[in-house]
């Protein structure tokens, strides 16, 4: 900014002492639009505001990025740094101003197998294909198929991963590495994993006895606090209270009074003030080879990181639109994403994506413009710069309660009576719930089939698996009902120049592969005249399958030497159907002008309550009432007729 504006002023100093007039170049126009626009914004944003959230939300971020990391079996260090990368990165770059992204709890419940069993250097070349990807994906466009995405599928995501993140949080309470012996030690596993039932299969113990009991009161109370401070005040960070509160509590009782001691996070990893340096550069690192195998062998992870990553980015950035009333750029933001996570992943990160919860804090503070999001990502790095010593003897407890509060809030509660009351019947319904409950609040059963089958998903797999199979029940769900809804209205007339009998079929609902058979059924060609009329004003010719639909029908009816011709084709489907033209049999004859067409019955009672006065029904119809329509003539006497009968009561 600070470039474009000394270029804008240097310039401008220029030509007020050069008397002869030059004509600018585009870049420099290009360049000084770009100056002023971004001027204009800072003038019309609320500079101090803007700031102070981003302090806030940086506070924020400091707990949830140590959570993430140690909980995925990396090192503070790792999640803090992605945490500040990240969020100052795509407030450059990306597509929603005032969004807030970090190292996520959807990102870190993915990383723990490969952490495992590959190491961490692995983790970084993953994190890099994963920014490849996005970029690819968003250059494509990708970010605007989000809105395909059912809101049951979104529920059953953020129930899945909140289950997901809830259960991993109980690895917090076995007993750390460095307190076991030596002989113990090297028994142990590295690292603790964010699996849904990692802490209930491994071997390593839970803590017990008193320190037992101090973690559950901790984290208690730092729950408590993240949950009920935001009730009393909003412009402190109940998650930065609630550490602070819970550090207290470790060190003022449970080790001065009672004698005892919890976990700290120095006992985990211990967080160490340091700038990140390229991961390939620093030598306790051992990169593996970046050849075709390494690749191969990291892909599925990658596209499975990308895809969670985009999926809650986008997710997140709509929901900002509907509060802000302003809207995002999905395709931007995919590409900043991925850019995001390329440097992350160079500078030894865990990639990361939008965070719903700090974005919400960011915006409801009044929050609008990429300052703020900056500052957070700016403000981090500082923190962990300065602050690292005092990370170090936070209470493992405490970040504990922060994330079961990110568990509360992730859930969607309300889910619980949508599903109770598609499972009951009508009469369990009646006996325990209301009437508006029982009859007003009722989803499809298909609609929760999909909530608890994406939530189930998520706990045996991962995210992007169990939104893919959602989305394959939703989708076979709406092909299902779509194949059924379609049927024809039939009416038969005589061709006034021929006086041969034509018989016409107005077609309703879509014609595609799943509706194939139920259309074909509904013809009756050995009955029908020489003359038959396909009407899709109200239908629609949707793919290959009903183009190959036409032509079997086309071929019954030619068989019997009679003739098919479609008419009144949409503009979707008749652009479909003309360019498919030379696949239709000759049977079926396409008629491009519009004609007039009888209607149902239904049609005409539309048109009597038109006008009350006779002279206005007379005047309004005399204009279809042509020799070549039908339709107007029927309308026009029975509007004139209902007329009468209303002018003489």
């Amino acid at each position: 900014l600070l470039l474009f504006k000394m270029a804008g002023e240097l310039s401008s100093s220029e030509e007020s002492q050069n008397s002869t007039a030059y004509s600018e170049s585009e870049d420099d126009l290009q360049k000084r639009s770009m100056a002023g626009r971004t001027m204009r914004k800072l003038k019309q944003a609320n500079v101090p505001l803007e700031l102070l959230c981003g302090v806030t939300v940086a506070l924020a971020l400091v707990p949830e990025a140590v959570a993430f990391a140690l909980s995925a079996g990396l090192t503070p260090s790792i999640g803090l740094h992605s945490a500040w990368v990240i969020a100052f990165i795509t407030a450059i770059v990306g597509g929603r101003p005032a969004m807030i992204c970090g190292a996520t709890g959807s990102i870190a419940v993915l990383l723990g197998d490969t952490v495992r069993d590959l190491g961490v250097e692995y983790l970084f070349v993953a994190v890099v294909m994963m920014g490849a990807i996005e970029i690819a994906l968003g250059m494509m466009g990708v970010g605007r198929l989000v809105m395909l995405i059912p809101t049951s599928v979104m529920i059953g995501f953020c129930n899945g991963l909140a289950l997901v993140i809830g259960l991993a949080q109980f690895n917090n309470f076995k007993v750390p590495k460095s307190w076991l012996e030596e002989e113990q030690q090297r028994a142990q596993p590295d690292g603790r994993l964010l699996g849904s039932f990692e802490a209930f299969l491994s071997e390593t113990p839970f803590i017990s006895g008193s320190e037992a009991y101090s973690a559950i009161a901790v984290t208690f109370v730092s729950f408590c606090v993240c949950l009920f401070l935001p009730k009393l005040t909003k412009k402190i960070p109940s998650a930065l209270i609630a550490i602070i509160v819970g550090t207290i509590i470790e060190w003022a009782f449970v080790r001065a009074v009672f004698h005892t001691r919890t976990p700290l996070v120095k006992d985990i990893a211990a967080l160490h003030g340091s700038l990140p340096q390229i991961a390939w550069l620093e030598e306790k690192y051992h990169m593996p080879p970046l050849n075709w195998e390494t690749c191969r062998q990291l892909l599925p992870l990658s596209i499975t990181m990308a895809a969670v990553g985009l999926l809650e980015s986008l997710m997140t950035l709509n929901l900002i639109d509907e509060l802000t009333g302003t809207k995002g750029d999905t395709m931007r933001e995919c590409i900043g994403q991925g850019v995001a996570c390329v440097v992350c992943g160079l500078l030894g990160g865990m990639g990361g994506c939008a965070m719903i919860g700090q974005s919400m804090i960011n915006v409801s503070s009044g929050a609008r413009s990429r300052l703020s999001s900056a500052t957070a990502g700016l403000m981090l790095l500082v923190i962990v710069m300065v602050a690292w010593r005092l990370i170090n003897f936070i209470p493992v407890s405490a970040l504990v309660g922060v994330m079961f509060n990110v568990v509360y809030h992730t859930f969607e509660w309300s889910s619980l009576k949508l599903l109770l009351l598609a499972a009951l019947p009508l009469s369990m319904r009646e006996k325990f719930f209301s009437r508006k409950n029982r009859s007003k609040q009722k989803i499809r059963r298909a609609d929760a089939i999909v909530i608890l089958a994406v939530t189930l998903v998520t706990l045996f797999t991962d995210l992007a698996i169990a939104v893919a199979v959602g989305m394959l029940i939703a989708c076979f769900t709406f092909v299902y009902d779509t194949a059924t809804q379609i049927s024809v209205n039939t009416r038969e007339d005589v061709d006034r120049t021929t006086g041969q009998p034509i018989k016409y079929y107005e077609v309703h609902g879509v014609l595609f592969f799943g509706s194939c058979t139920q259309f074909l059924s509904l013809f009756d060609e050995h009955n029908d005249p020489e003359d038959v009329r396909l009407v899709f004003d109200s239908g629609y010719v949707a793919d290959y399958s009903a183009i190959q639909a036409l032509n079997k029908l086309g071929e019954r009816y030619g068989s019997l030497g009679k003739s098919v011709k479609l008419q009144q084709l949409k503009p979707g489907c008749g652009k479909l159907v003309e360019k498919s033209a030379g696949l239709l049999v000759n049977e079926v004859e396409v008629i491009v002008e519009e004609e007039e067409v009888l209607p149902a019955e239904r049609e005409h009672l539309n048109v009597e309550h038109f006008s009350p006065r006779r002279e206005r029904s007379d005047s309004a119809f005399s204009r279809q009432s042509t020799p070549n329509s039908r339709r107007g003539q029927d309308a026009y006497v029975r509007t004139r007729t209902t007329s009468d009968q209303e002018h003489e009561v």
